[in-house]
């Protein structure tokens, strides 16, 4: 079990086990999650939304147990279920923090709030992609992180799905393929005809794992909400990994276009 993950990557209001077995020196021994997450010290390296930037995060050493709350979602004072905070503070400013927080119900741990949210955490890097991604596609991505965030599994994987869409008929509109087809002709190819027609000018890492359209088309259609999530931080992963490769080669373009200018410039002065 990967406490770092049920901590960050989990969606709001996912529910897991309350005991967990782990084995230690070839003893399974039984632990509670909530102790698991609250004696979470690890630092990690998370987006930082007041510095804009990656930086180290270090969990807080104090935690908060609320044993009766109010919520607008639970009338009712809420008796013997205790809340607890997870919080992380930035390594350039202990004002800068991360919190999650969970509640134990019963034999179950839920996640119950996060903040910053998972969208405002990785909004300002989809800036990034704009060399990329049509507006639109950027658009989408922040939707699909949000509804990710709320833990609607299929709706994010079906938004994952236009954006590979996206990146497809975006290289196959920017390729130079010789006897090109057209548009229309390109659009009524299955989508395993597509790529390999295309492959040569995708990123490497989006052609090595082009088989995830299937996980993306299975999902939409076919996985319940719970398998979607299994496979939505693989997706995920994908996606983002071939965008930064992308953008990447794009920004290696740029500067060898530039580095051509120049040097033409300068043989021209030396005439």
């Amino acid at each position: 079990m990967n406490i770092e993950e049920i901590i960050f990557d989990s969606p709001l209001y996912t529910r897991w086990k309350r005991n967990v077995e782990i084995e230690e020196d070839r003893e399974v021994k039984i632990y509670n999650l909530d102790y698991l997450i609250s004696s979470f010290k690890s630092r990690v390296d998370r987006y930082c939304t007041k510095c804009g930037k990656h930086r180290i995060f270090a969990a807080d050493q104090n935690v908060f147990d609320v044993t009766n709350i109010r919520n607008i979602h639970y009338p009712e004072k809420i008796e013997d279920k205790p809340s607890f905070f997870k919080s992380f503070r930035c390594s350039s400013d202990p004002d800068h923090k991360i919190l999650y927080s969970f509640i134990v119900e019963g034999d179950e741990v839920i996640k119950i709030s996060e903040f910053p949210s998972k969208y405002e955490s990785v909004k300002d890097t989809f800036n990034d992609y704009k060399k990329v991604l049509e507006k639109e596609k950027i658009t989408e991505l922040s939707k699909a992180s949000q509804l990710e965030s709320f833990g609607y599994a299929i709706a994010s994987l079906l938004y994952y799905r236009r954006i590979f869409e996206g990146i497809i008929l975006k290289t196959f509109s920017e390729s130079a393929i010789e006897n090109k087809i057209t548009e229309e002709e390109f659009r009524h190819k299955r989508m395993n005809e597509k790529i390999e027609y295309i492959a040569d000018f995708l990123p490497e890492y989006f052609k090595e794992n082009a088989h995830m359209y299937g996980v993306l088309s299975k999902g939409v259609h076919e996985l319940e909400e719970d398998e979607c999530r299994k496979y939505l931080p693989i997706v995920k992963t994908i996606i983002f990994f071939s965008l930064d490769e992308a953008v990447e080669k794009r920004n290696k373009e740029i500067r060898k276009a530039e580095m051509t200018k120049k040097l033409a410039e300068a043989n021209s002065k030396l005439k």
